[in-house]
């Protein structure tokens, strides 16, 4: 898994695509999330645009985007979530709230005469820049089981686990879950 190309400004990590869908990969655009650490990947017009493209979704061209609501929209979706991934339940707010931003945002897909499939008009705000992420979320919300949606225990990052054996434990193997594995290690070789 590579690094996108993310100004990191002062914080000294890098950015993964590791959710397995964009509405988690979208929640992931905070590192350490809660803690003293916490790092926002999308403070940013220009980190804004390139995970959209990274991600395959259009982005305003606009110069001046309002990222209010990137952020906005990112709080409420982990509001419900993050809670299913623990294996807790999520808010029947939280839960309302999306299912209206995602009904709104269904209303926005188009069908290209051309293609016969459905497609996103090139979105004037970053508010119609959401929607092909609130309708992944609602999809995930609304697929049934949700005991392939995890945390990582190291960073609380959230994945879809697509494995086949269902047994992914880690965001990255390479960087949380080395540093989980070097940990238990070293704990292990104290006793």
């Amino acid at each position: 898994m590579d690094a996108l190309n993310l100004d990191p400004g002062s914080y000294g990590g890098t950015y993964k695509l590791v959710g397995g869908r964009p509405s988690l990969d979208f929640i992931n655009t905070v590192s350490w999330p809660e803690t003293e650490r916490e790092h926002d990947w999308l403070s940013s017009a220009e980190n804004a645009k390139r995970w959209f493209a990274a991600v395959g979704l259009p982005f305003p061209r606009s110069k001046e985007v309002d990222l209010s609501a990137l952020h906005a929209t990112r709080r409420m979706l982990a509001s419900a979530l993050r809670p299913l991934a623990h294996g807790e339940q999520a808010t029947a707010s939280a839960i309302a709230t999306i299912g209206k931003a995602a009904g709104h945002a269904y209303q926005a897909r188009l069908i290209d005469p051309q293609t016969l499939t459905w497609h996103w008009p090139a979105p004037r705000s970053a508010t119609e820049a959401l929607s092909p992420i609130l309708l992944d979320a609602a999809e995930l919300l609304t697929s049934g089981t949700h005991e392939r949606l995890r945390f990582c225990p190291s960073c609380d990052w959230l994945f879809e686990d697509q494995t086949r054996n269902g047994q992914r434990r880690w965001c990255d193997m390479a960087d949380c879950g080395s540093r989980d594995k070097s940990r238990r290690y070293y704990q292990r070789s104290k006793h």
